[in-house]
């Protein structure tokens, strides 16, 4: 935007703070106290990211749910400028294919409108059972490991992918493989190829249909209909 939003500093006014800012030694999952401080003092101001740029950084709940709605604004991590989080964000970026999390209306509207069916109420309280025994099968395992345990290692990572595989008919069997190609995609410390091998072991297995014969059927976007089948090859 060409104007300078409301709270927010010029550059000439102050020091452009480095981002991520450390943390507190306490609680690992409280934001930075220099987050709490800029939200209560210049709740819209620049912050110099790992390659030297300065883009806008956003502290308040209700500036956050403005811009998220306002057209003007980009999720899209192909654009020229898109401020990744790290090298790695912007090494793959370009390799990245159009998915719900990095494209705008009205492609997202799209996309997202094709995966709604799976989503639906009564869906996912079908998986309730499921769900349920992933997460008691990680809080046995935690509980009969070496204590104290990493939560976020053993609870908070693999419950996402275990789900996701469940609703992808992904056979029991190869869930640690599938959980574990997954948890390396999203390893901001691989390079842009080891990501790429990673994304392409998950997707390269193949299984049989399911005892009623169904096989889970993708459209040209990829997306996955219909969650009681297994794949065909994904």
């Amino acid at each position: 935007m060409a104007d300078t939003p409301t709270g927010a500093v010029t550059e000439d006014a102050a020091p452009i703070p480095e981002y991520p800012m450390p943390r507190a030694t306490g609680c690992p999952l409280a934001p930075p106290p220099a987050v709490g401080a800029l939200r209560g003092a210049k709740p819209i101001t620049k912050v110099r990211i790992w390659n030297g740029t300065t883009p806008w950084l956003i502290t308040r709940h209700a500036d956050q749910r403005a811009l998220l709605t306002d057209p003007r604004v980009s999720n899209d991590d192909h654009e020229p400028a898109f401020p990744h989080v790290n090298a790695h964000r912007a090494a793959i970026a370009p390799h990245t294919p159009k998915l719900i999390t990095n494209t705008d209306a009205p492609e997202h509207t799209r996309l997202r409108r094709s995966v709604n069916a799976p989503f639906l109420v009564k869906r996912i309280e079908a998986m309730r059972p499921a769900v349920r025994r992933i997460v008691d099968d990680l809080i046995d395992e935690m509980l009969a490991g070496p204590n104290p345990a990493d939560l976020l290692t053993v609870l908070a990572l693999p419950v996402p992918s275990l789900v996701i595989a469940e609703l992808l008919g992904v056979p029991y069997e190869d869930h640690e493989l599938f959980q574990g190609n997954s948890n390396r995609v999203l390893d901001s410390s691989l390079t842009a190829d080891e990501a790429a091998a990673a994304g392409a072991a998950r997707s390269a297995h193949t299984w049989a249909p399911s005892s009623s014969g169904s096989r889970l059927a993708f459209n040209h976007t990829g997306t996955a209909y219909g969650v009681k089948c297994l794949p065909v090859a994904w």
